[in-house]
């Protein structure tokens, strides 16, 4: 029920009322406007992600795709089977195969793969590819249904739609495999497709949804800079997914290898870019462009969470499918274990990219404002052809003295050791350290992009010319089985261990970004490169971290407080001025009718106090004087209009 008194009274009354309590003024002893956490709120409307979908019944499935017909959930798969189930969990039931058309018999003895099948006035197109593993004769083919239960209903359009073989725009030989479609927000629909070879393309569909027409676009390839597209590469590339969210439209590929007989020497992993328009260019993170070897690892090798069925190791996930429900978007595949199995995950979304999070406190647990060491991987691999499976190594990343940033022998309780993590604008992050005596973050020297450039700490602030081209914000590529690669923005380099054998003291540098299966040159062993891959290990809060938190506080790239090691109750006192100075200043904006800039501030203020639930690391008030602040929290969201 709103308060009857205007909102600048109540405002007033608040303040009067609580923050004495508090041992709070209006005469702040720190300086309020560079307390405000400015982490970027997510998209309103964002459904929280739930984690890995638990499932039952028969879900030994490759390149599924979901859909449903308003009263159930249906999978279709390479291998031509369907099955359908009540829930999103399960029981998944298999009903049998859609039968191969005449035709694909010149191309192939062998099964339907990859289909993908969306409804349009309540009848089902199924869009399969017809091909031999390995082969560039490929074909894709059309069948459509009205009862999507039923394998034999599925009537075929007779032909292919789009055979292989022909070279496209930028150099890349399409194969015609994998298709999908999709609508964009003209009303057009477009059919995208490859490839295992070369690129992914995309080409306008005509009204019929079975005549292609106009240009081929070249959407993703994995050639780069250092490997032109012209050039053979052997790093794979197929699957992809399209789907539209808030103006942009993402693509999904698999990278690397599927299939291979022995399930752990598999490599596969999800790839995303987006674009403003659905025949692109898609860019990653960095704007590096998908035609052109960019991508951003959004999926890789994961142990199913506690609770998921079936259990195991989810190893090369890829085939990946996009549904969309009640506003999330779930990504389908299918992984390893070393057998295939599918899997599903609701989108976890940070500003305009996609992530998977996976809440519990592990590697996978991306809280804004939690605190972790950077562990990098142990061991060198010395069989390229075996996919290892990677353990952490006791050497962590270390903030040095002088801005140096080294690889040192893990030491618990080691300030220097800790990063705080720090969301920050449209997919990136930032590390700051809790050993500073200010606020300093994780860097690269400068944006030149040079291999090799030293990676450092600096204020989190831009401070003067010198500082201005050290990019300090971060994405994770996630390499799989529990670790991640952090890419520097702009720079577009990995934060890299400069000594290959894990000596001790080895400084930290930018190295070029190993994410493929190249086995050329100096990219041997590309997507297995221990000193790219990190572990991002979740520290416990004790009282002299959550006091260097405070102390060393950071919003919008800005720092205040003190040097770390003040006494514990003296900490609390700190803390809880500036928690009382959040809400004098959110007063403030009331009576100044500023109301979204008020919710933002009592939002704000929220996030660090504790009321339920478990501790977390951002939280700077408990007990008694979290009751008191959320009561002036309270009145004071009365008091807005």
């Amino acid at each position: 029920m709103r308060w009857s008194r205007r909102p600048a009274e109540t405002a007033r009354s608040a303040q009067r009322r609580f923050l004495p309590a508090l041992g709070v003024t209006a005469a702040v002893a720190l300086p309020v406007s560079l307390l405000v956490p400015q982490a970027v709120a997510e998209t309103p409307g964002d459904a929280p992600a739930s984690g890995q979908v638990p499932l039952t019944g028969q879900v030994a499935v490759h390149d599924p795709t979901l859909f449903t017909d308003g009263e159930r959930y249906y999978v279709a798969s390479t291998h031509n089977s369907v099955r359908s189930a009540p829930t999103l969990e399960g029981p998944w039931t298999t009903h049998g195969n859609v039968p191969k058309a005449d035709w694909t018999w010149d191309v192939s003895g062998g099964t339907l793969w990859a289909p993908h099948v969306v409804e349009i006035d309540g009848t089902f197109h199924y869009y399969y590819s017809q091909s031999n593993f390995g082969s560039n004769d490929s074909a894709i083919g059309l069948k459509t249904t009205t009862t999507p239960w039923d394998p034999d209903s599925y009537e075929d359009h007779g032909a292919p739609i789009i055979t292989s073989g022909d070279v496209d725009p930028g150099g890349a030989t399409h194969n015609a495999i994998d298709p999908v479609v999709h609508q964009d927000e003209s009303g057009v629909w477009w059919i995208i497709w490859g490839s295992h070879f070369d690129g992914i393309m995309a080409q306008r569909l005509e009204d019929d949804m079975v005549t292609v027409t106009g240009e081929i676009h070249l959407l993703a390839h994995r050639g780069s800079d250092r490997f032109p597209v012209d050039e053979p590469a052997f790093n794979r590339i197929e699957g992809p997914a399209v789907f539209e969210r808030d103006g942009y439209y993402y693509l999904l590929t698999g990278w690397d290898w599927c299939c291979r007989a022995n399930g752990d020497d598999n490599t596969y992993k999800i790839v995303v870019g987006r674009s403003e328009n659905i025949h692109g260019p898609y860019v990653d993170k960095n704007g590096v462009p998908l035609a052109e070897g960019g991508g951003s690892i959004i999926l890789n090798s994961r142990v199913a969470q506690p609770g998921a069925t079936p259990a195991g190791l989810y190893r090369a996930p890829g085939g990946p499918d996009v549904f969309t429900e009640d506003g999330v978007h779930y990504l389908v595949y299918h992984a390893y274990r070393p057998q295939n199995t599918m899997a599903i995950r609701p989108m976890d979304w940070h500003g305009g990219w996609p992530y998977f999070d996976e809440p519990g406190g592990g590697p996978y647990d991306l809280d804004d404002r939690a605190y972790y060491r950077l562990v990098n991987q142990d061991g060198i691999i010395t069989d390229p052809d075996s996919l290892q499976n990677p353990v952490p190594s006791e050497r962590c990343l270390t903030a040095a003295g002088d801005g140096d940033v080294v690889q040192s022998d893990c030491d618990d309780g080691s300030l220097d050791q800790m990063w705080e993590l720090q969301m920050d604008v449209d997919g990136f992050w930032r590390f700051r350290n809790m050993g500073q005596t200010s606020g300093h973050c994780l860097a690269m020297a400068d944006g030149s992009g040079d291999e090799g450039t030293d990676v450092v700490v600096v204020p989190c602030e831009d401070e003067g010319d010198g500082e201005r081209d050290a990019p300090r914000r971060w994405y994770l590529d996630d390499t799989g089985h529990g670790f991640h690669r952090p890419v520097a923005e702009r720079a577009n380099l990995a934060l890299e261990v400069q000594n290959v054998d894990g000596v001790i003291g080895t400084d930290v540098v930018g190295g070029y970004r190993r994410d493929g299966d190249h086995q050329a040159g100096n990219l041997t062993q590309a997507a297995k490169w221990p000193p790219q891959q990190w572990q991002l290990d979740r520290q416990p809060v004790d009282a002299a971290l959550l006091l260097a938190a405070f102390d060393g506080f950071v919003a919008d790239g800005r720092v205040v407080g003190h040097a770390p090691g003040r006494a514990e109750a003296d900490a609390g006192d700190r803390r809880l001025t500036a928690l009382g100075n959040m809400l004098t200043r959110a007063a403030g904006l009331i009576e100044a009718e500023s109301y979204d800039e008020a919710r933002t501030q009592l939002t704000d203020v929220r996030k660090r106090i504790h009321r339920s639930g478990e501790v977390r690391p951002y939280h700077f008030a408990t007990g008694e004087d979290a009751a008191t602040l959320y009561a002036l929290i309270e009145e004071l969201e009365d008091a807005l209009p």
